[in-house]
């Protein structure tokens, strides 16, 4: 399966996966090869992918997936409105914010 994910500041991944789990509106859900034809909104979370050479991790802020067959194979397209990979993420400043919602 081709993975593209995209954010309005550009392409974050752009691989070819195994493996994809996401954090739908409705819950948590997984793509494999052959998944059915799907649409579905995002809910900031953890969004995992699998390649060949292991799992990565992004926290992901809302948006949409989508999964799509076609003659070239299954393509997942994921528009976020930000993506970052967890060695990037500010502990200190995420805590902060945490703490600011209560």
């Amino acid at each position: 399966m081709h993975l593209s994910l995209t954010t309005p500041r550009g392409a974050v991944v752009d691989a070819e996966v195994e493996e994809v789990t996401a954090p739908g509106a409705l819950g948590e859900f997984g793509v494999l090869p052959g998944h059915i034809p799907l649409l579905s909104a995002l809910q900031p979370g953890v969004f995992v992918y699998r390649t060949k050479d292991g799992s990565r991790v992004l926290a992901i802020a809302e948006g949409i997936l989508e999964v799509a067959r076609g003659a070239s194979g299954d393509k997942i397209l994921v528009l976020v409105e930000k993506a970052v990979g967890g060695a990037e993420i500010d502990t200190d400043a995420a805590a902060k914010e945490l703490m600011a919602i209560d």
